[in-house]
């Protein structure tokens, strides 16, 4: 009995499974079924959902090699979205699974596992993104093209880093501006110079800093010159022009001389042309009497400043000179004669006077002269004094000439009737 209950427990079993199999439907796996929601474009806080659709024939970039394939037919591709430079593009694709199978997203190139691609500067173009969906066994594959527009680029400013120049020169930065969409520009200078020229004057010595800035509206650019200025050396100054000058002889000439050098600690050193000392002094005698070209130089050491006048002395009044006057002898009714030779440095007139025996350059002596007017007996000698005095209304200058007469013996003369 307990064997024949084994026996039907075994077969209800068997039953069972039969008919558990036999209620049972095939089931096939089943691709994942895609649907495009949109895509996410996130320029700062700002999502935009881009839904164009229509797109004519254009050039696809390849991201990998950057060059351009050939056009390809882009107006079955699932959805298009643009973004533009710098913007943040998130492909939001959205698929399911049929079967209810969890699904494995991946992205072609330029977008990351999270169908997410920062863009930048320089990947303006269009892509065709291939967006995967996978459940393990079976893939679902839909096109997407990126269209990334150019951005607001900003200024280009083309500035010298350095410019040299020297005290005195006048600073031109020469900076030129460039805006890819010709955007309208604001320069600015600032620092140092707030123009782009400068003239320096002898107290810009130094490196300073110019700011230079451009701004288009959306970007603001700057650039840094540094202006190297380099000191120069300056000449030294004559505070006044030397004038000409006139003296007399005998005075002591003095020059003052004002001088200053802008390059404040040179010192400066004063040469003085001849007649004059090394400290510009001259004690003129009588005989200077003339004109001087004079010159006055002030060096630093380096460099030198000329100032030249003239320099004129005038003559001193003398008195006239007398030649030595020999002394005459003559005999009695011979005529005397004086002939002074008198010069005067100035050719100042001159006036001589005699006086004594005489009183003008000539005189006939009489037969009385020698003896009896003057000596005692016949055959002597008399000796006079004439003194002759010149003059040029200043001064007066004398000399006494002796004149000596002798006494003549003279021959019989008949008394007639």
């Amino acid at each position: 009995m307990e064997k024949t209950l084994s026996n039907i427990s075994i077969i209800s079993l068997l039953a069972v499974f039969v008919l558990l199999i036999a209620g049972c439907t095939q089931t096939t796996n089943q691709p994942p079924n895609i649907s495009l929601n949109g895509a996410q474009i996130t320029t700062g806080n700002t999502t935009n959902y881009v839904n164009q659709t229509e797109l004519n024939q254009s050039t696809i970039i390849n991201l990998t090699t950057k060059t351009p394939t050939k056009p390809v037919e882009v107006s079955n591709v699932s959805k298009v979205i643009t973004g533009i430079e710098g913007d943040l593009i998130k492909l939001d694709v959205k698929a399911y699974s049929p079967d209810g199978v969890p699904l494995t997203y991946f992205y072609t190139s330029p977008f990351n596992s999270n169908g997410l691609w920062q863009t930048k500067d320089g990947d303006a173009g269009k892509y065709l993104i291939t967006v995967t969906a996978s459940d393990g066994k079976l893939n679902s594959s839909v096109d997407v093209l990126v269209v990334v527009n150019p951005s607001n680029k900003p200024p280009v400013i083309d500035c010298p880093v350095d410019l040299y120049v020297k005290e005195g020169d006048t600073v031109d930065l020469k900076c030129n501006f460039f805006d890819k969409e010709n955007d309208a520009l604001v320069i600015e200078y600032s620092g140092w110079m707030n123009s782009p020229t400068y003239t320096t004057n002898y107290e810009s010595s130094g490196d300073h800093k110019v700011f230079v800035t451009a701004s288009d509206g959306y970007h603001n650019v700057s650039k840094t010159v540094v202006v190297h200025v380099e000191n120069v050396d300056r000449a030294p100054i004559f505070l006044q022009h030397l004038k000409d000058m006139t003296i007399t002889e005998g005075d002591i000439a003095t020059l003052a001389i004002n001088v200053t050098d802008p390059d404040s600690g040179d010192s400066v050193k004063l040469t003085y042309s001849e007649p004059f000392s090394s400290k510009g002094i001259w004690k003129t005698q009588i005989g200077d009497a003339g004109s001087y070209p004079i010159s006055v130089v002030a060096s630093d050491g380096t460099l030198s400043t000329k100032e030249s006048f003239t320099l004129t002395v005038k003559m001193q009044n003398t008195a006239p000179v007398m030649a030595t006057i020999a002394n005459i002898t003559v005999d009695e009714g011979d005529t005397v004669t004086i002939n002074p030779t008198v010069k005067d440095r100035e050719n100042n007139p001159i006036t001589i006077t005699y006086s004594g025996w005489m009183n003008t350059s000539t005189y006939t002596t009489t037969f009385d002269d020698a003896y009896p007017k003057g000596c005692d007996k016949r055959g002597c000698s008399a000796t006079f004094k004439v003194t002759v005095t010149a003059t040029d209304g200043f001064f007066k200058v004398s000399q006494d000439v002796y004149v000596t007469v002798n006494d003549k013996n003279r021959a019989p003369v008949f008394v007639l009737p």
